[in-house]
């Protein structure tokens, strides 16, 4: 029998939602996620028992309806983390939240690495690592592996730190770095970056959400959007390292998360400076989202004596 006090509560809090988001779906979903938060409840244990919010948590759920609705304030920043490959990242404001297409190519990645088996661990570089949900998902994934998380913000270094040790992952190391400034000559097998993709054009029509809250720096970069992946697609094979089972495996060297509408470009440049097997990645919604790539490598030929 379901829990009718819990029942009519949570329509009337979806109604008041779906008002300001005029999709009852995500309306829906979110004021499950508000209750579950506030009231340390799952679904199942709200809906099999006869609790209902408290007074103090009807005054909390009143906060969170007044800062989603009123001050568009996305709820992963209420809720303070949001679950990414099997990890639990925090998620700070201005920090970037990390989204769901992200996750999936890293999912994807991870995968296709999974046969490596070198002798030699994998050195790692996530770029632009913001809370570092990337560099640690693939440090959770490969225990032996050595992973950089580098990030031009103090604020995300310092967060990242704080999801590793949440997390108990201790094969990373954070790096304060604008790009690959920081990194010295340190090399990598496999360069992952979600960087600022969006032109200033795009930023100005995004939601409120996204403009009054994440960081514009881990957003916008100039050139249409292509700035900051131009640098990497040029100075990466300065810290690339050749790795004969991964070319065996076709696994990409520089993996890049871009705009749905900049994958052409991004393959051109990538081709331009020499890099093979460029490929684009779909997301779930059918739209183009990342570009990888490897280097050549080619055999030194051996002199005559």
């Amino acid at each position: 029998m379901s829990n009718q006090a819990i029942v009519s509560f949570l329509h009337r809090l979806t109604e008041r939602l779906n008002a300001y988001y005029n999709d009852a779906v995500l309306s829906e979903q979110y004021a499950w996620w508000t209750l579950e938060t506030i009231t340390q409840k799952n679904r199942l244990q709200l809906l099999s028992s006869t609790v209902k919010p408290t007074a103090e948590q009807e005054a909390d759920i009143e906060r969170w309806v007044d800062a989603l609705t009123n001050q568009h304030m996305p709820i992963q920043y209420l809720i303070g983390n949001v679950p990414f490959c099997d990890l639990i990242i925090t998620i700070k404001q201005p920090t970037l939240i990390p989204r769901p297409e992200t996750e999936q190519w890293c999912t994807e990645f991870i995968t296709r690495c999974l046969a490596y088996n070198g002798e030699e661990p994998l050195r790692i570089l996530d770029l632009c690592s913001g809370s570092g949900c990337i560099g640690l998902a693939w440090a959770h994934a490969f225990p032996k592996a050595q992973v950089v998380c580098a990030d031009i913000s103090p604020e995300a270094i310092s967060l990242g730190r704080y999801n590793a040790q949440l997390n108990g992952i201790q094969n990373v190391t954070f790096i304060e770095s604008d790009l690959f400034t920081g990194l010295a000559d340190m090399q990598f097998d496999l360069i992952l970056t979600n960087p600022p993709y969006i032109s200033e054009d795009e930023y100005a029509t995004l939601d409120t959400s996204v403009t009054a809250w994440e960081d514009k720096r881990a957003l916008v970069a100039d050139d249409a959007g292509l700035a900051l992946i131009n640098k990497i697609i040029t100075k990466a094979p300065m810290h690339l390292r050749f790795n004969e089972q991964l070319e065996g495996l076709i696994i990409p060297q520089l993996v890049i998360e871009h705009g749905s509408r900049q994958a052409t470009h991004i393959v051109d440049l990538m081709r331009n400076a020499g890099y093979i097997h460029v490929k684009t990645h779909k997301d779930l919604a059918d739209k183009d989202r990342v570009v990888s790539g490897r280097l050549p490598y080619v055999v030194p030929t051996k002199k005559r004596v």
